[in-house]
């Protein structure tokens, strides 16, 4: 897969402002709009979904609730940029609401379905592993040696970032945070002139992931897969690559065996 242009980044860089949304939402014409959000969230709240029946409601509400936005000021009279802003917004809104519901380290245990308990474990999987492989060096995990010890502020930054992810709630913010060290980790990459190839990146993922001790990092790769409303080609190849370097690490012990 190759990497995402640099115009997709700079178009998913457009500064998001949640304030002006909720002005806008509380505007007396957009009532409606605040209405069947309200519903939404009361008739969610109220009830008891399996993971995937919670991605299916959630993903025909932000289906409808984005073409019914389109009937109502101020939302009717947006340019596709205002109208991102606002759908961002509405993500925000629901996404918080409900963050306990469907964030699975959110959830008591006792409450978690097949599919959130997978992600749990998937997670202590992985924080047993950064333990057990702290050790591994840079060579055999097939990075670059140069690029690690010329690097070393870059590698630290991007698991910064994506340890950031556990402070936030809305699946945009955790994006921006995986799009935030996935570029950083880019730029290490091209720094050097052996390396103008993504064929480094994966690697140096895992390297990351593994040294920075991810917090929580499937469980929110997959809350961000089920619940974004504003994925699109850029975010899913940064995704995928995230979720392959979370596998590699977490079968680090089938590894050593083998």
């Amino acid at each position: 897969m190759d990497r995402p242009s640099e115009e997709s980044t700079r178009t998913r860089a457009a500064r998001f402002d949640f304030e002006l949304f909720l002005r806008q939402l509380r505007s007396r014409k957009a009532d409606p709009v605040l209405r069947y959000i309200k519903s939404f969230l009361k008739s969610f709240q109220a009830r008891k979904f399996t993971t995937s029946e919670q991605q299916t409601v959630i993903a025909d509400f932000q289906q409808f609730i984005t073409q019914r936005m389109r009937d109502f000021e101020p939302f009717s009279l947006m340019d596709e940029g205002d109208y991102e802003n606002a759908r961002a917004g509405v993500e925000k809104l629901v996404m918080t609401k409900v963050y306990e519901l469907t964030y699975s380290p959110a959830i008591p245990r006792a409450q978690l379905d097949e599919s959130h308990r997978e992600d749990v474990e998937f997670d202590e999987a992985l924080e047993k592993n950064y333990e057990a492989f702290a050790h591994l060096t840079a060579k055999e995990l097939d990075v670059d040696r140069v690029l690690v010890e010329h690097g070393d502020q870059f590698l630290t930054h991007a698991a910064g970032e994506l340890n950031k992810m556990v402070q936030f709630k809305a699946p945009r913010a955790k994006i921006v945070c995986i799009l935030n060290a996935c570029k950083i980790l880019f730029k290490l990459i091209e720094s050097g002139e052996q390396h103008q190839n993504a064929d480094e990146f994966l690697p140096l993922m895992v390297y990351t992931v593994l040294k920075g001790k991810v917090e929580h990092l499937y469980s929110n790769l997959k809350y961000v897969e089920r619940f974004s409303f504003t994925k699109n080609s850029e975010v899913d190849y940064y995704l995928v690559s995230l979720t392959a370097a979370a596998e590699y690490v977490r079968k680090l012990g089938d590894e050593q065996k083998a």
